[in-house]
């Protein structure tokens, strides 16, 4: 199995944000950082975004 690209950090005290380990850096989308999260909306975009499933992001955002 394939070593995961992104993860979650936690940030502040109840807050996560979604790491690219391959650039090192907060995972961005649509121009938007994903920071500032709760643990269960980091898990699930962590979740989508390891499975490559773009299509189920937009459903995400506009809470499907």
């Amino acid at each position: 199995m394939a070593a995961q690209r992104y993860s979650r950090c936690k940030n502040l005290n109840i807050y996560w944000t979604v790491f690219d380990r391959v650039i090192g850096q907060p995972a961005i989308i649509d121009g938007f950082v994903m920071d500032m999260l709760t643990a269960d909306e980091a898990d699930h975009l962590v979740d989508l975004l390891n499975r490559g499933n773009q299509e189920s992001l937009w459903c995400l955002a506009e809470r499907c």
